[in-house]
């Protein structure tokens, strides 16, 4: 009975104003318990499919929140120490868009009194079939996310890395393992916003690829023609050759 009067609030008063096919959704509630945040992209409020599994997701960690700040609560007034409100936030960036796709970047921190937690996913939607599709649906049989996208990453991160620490990275040093392509967020990404896609932005949230002070890794694995024609025919016009600015 608590988990829905607490969901009911919050569906009335974020939801049902802000909704709107050219608006940005935002809803920023403030509790006792929790300061919630969740947000997207006008772009992705001109989905209804899409707006109703993103509010699904929306409820979901409010009432996630909600119950693990309640359960903190009463941890700490039974051990007669203070309680810190917790904070959760979700925000959907429009991440690129071609007339068939839309690549959403998702951003979660969570904090529960201790360090935050960071995270990152993408949301690829395809407006055609009115659903959500992974990126390694976009290619055809016997072509490898892994071969065209991941180990580029790989090879990039390495740089990046040796920058960051500022010394070459070494095996068994800590983090030397490039994370495994589900540890990461991966979503296509238009560089001139012309429509096209012509990158593969492959996301490291703090902790995966580095040590939490390193800060996550963005890193952009440009579209090259080979990738391109790896792609299946129905996708193929939604990206382009990525050409340096």
């Amino acid at each position: 009975m608590k988990q829905i009067l607490l969901l009911a609030p919050l569906a009335l008063t974020g939801c049902a104003t802000l909704f709107g096919p050219s608006s940005p959704f935002a809803l920023d509630r403030k509790g006792d318990l929790v300061e919630f945040n969740y947000a997207w992209s006008a772009e992705a409020s001109a989905n209804p499919v899409l707006i109703r599994r993103l509010r699904s997701d929306l409820e979901t960690s409010w009432s996630a929140a909600s119950s693990t700040a309640q359960a903190d609560r009463a941890a700490a007034l039974a051990a007669k120490r203070p309680f810190n409100g917790h904070r959760y936030s979700r925000r959907w960036a429009t991440a690129g868009q071609s007339s068939r796709l839309l690549s959403l970047e998702g951003q979660t921190v969570i904090f529960t009194g201790a360090e935050p937690s960071h995270g990152a996913e993408g949301l690829l939607w395809d407006r055609s079939t009115r659903a959500e599709i992974k990126a390694a649906r976009l290619f055809t049989a016997g072509s490898s996310l892994e071969k065209l996208v991941h180990i580029p990453f790989c090879v990039t991160l390495e740089g990046e890395r040796a920058k960051r620490r500022g010394a070459p990275v070494r095996a068994g040093d800590p983090f030397s393992q490039c994370p495994k392509l589900s540890e990461l967020a991966v979503l296509p990404a238009d560089s001139n916003a012309n429509r096209r896609f012509d990158r593969f932005r492959l996301i490291a949230p703090n902790g995966i690829a580095g040590a939490y002070a390193e800060g996550r890794y963005d890193i952009a694995v440009p579209v090259t023609a080979a990738l391109r024609a790896a792609l299946k025919p129905a996708y193929r016009s939604s990206f382009e050759v990525f050409q340096p600015q």
